[in-house]
């Protein structure tokens, strides 16, 4: 849309203010899908809109330059609307307080449950699948053990030199990837319990 503004405002109240634009969305059609051949200029409301009244489509601008007024349309149409100068009443009520240094109030994100109270839960439920899937966590601290006796047989008594600092950066580099790649059998939980989460 060239960085201009069509619409802003209620989702439920867009398909209106297209209609009153001219522009309406035809049936099952999706909404959002609909905006977009609107404001791209591929829609058949703007078809409609661009043939003359004989009913032959006018084809002598360019692409680019019936996009462009297009685009000037509909932003002009939201410049003039009711929508524009809600929202700009509101930002300059706003912008207003900020200067004249009022403090507004902003609404505090409180949970129901304190965070050590979410905290207890949730190690529960951790601990339970623990105790329900135990093979995953035995294997986990097998593999650990074995890794951190390989890695300590690798790099057991280093030169106190450039390379053996070197070698340093490299087994610290080597562990925290390890720690990071460690991390992705958290991914089981969404698998498992997806449902949740859709």
């Amino acid at each position: 849309a060239s960085g201009k503004l069509m619409f802003h405002g209620p989702a439920q109240e867009a398909l209106g203010y297209f209609a009153s634009a001219g522009y309406h969305c035809e049936p099952y059609n999706n909404p959002a899908d609909f905006f977009l051949d609107v404001i791209n200029g591929d829609s058949s409301a703007v078809l409609l809109n661009r043939e003359d009244p004989e009913g032959e489509a006018r084809e002598t601008e360019e692409p680019s330059q019936r996009d462009l007024s297009l685009l000037e349309k509909l932003a002009e149409f939201y410049g003039n609307s009711t929508f524009f100068r809600e929202t700009k009443a509101e930002l300059d009520q706003l912008s207003g307080a900020q200067k004249s240094k009022k403090s507004i109030a902003f609404k505090e994100i409180t949970y129901v449950s304190s965070f050590f109270h979410q905290l207890k839960w949730i190690s529960k439920r951790s601990f339970k699948n623990l105790l329900g899937n135990p093979q995953a966590s035995i294997a986990q601290i097998i593999i650990t053990a074995i890794l951190g006796l390989v890695i300590g047989a690798i790099f057991y008594d280093l030169k106190m030199d450039s390379a053996g600092i070197q070698n340093r950066a490299g087994v610290l580099f080597f562990l925290t990837t390890n720690q990071c790649f460690s991390s992705v059998s958290a991914v089981e939980l969404f698998v498992v319990e997806k449902k949740l989460f859709i």
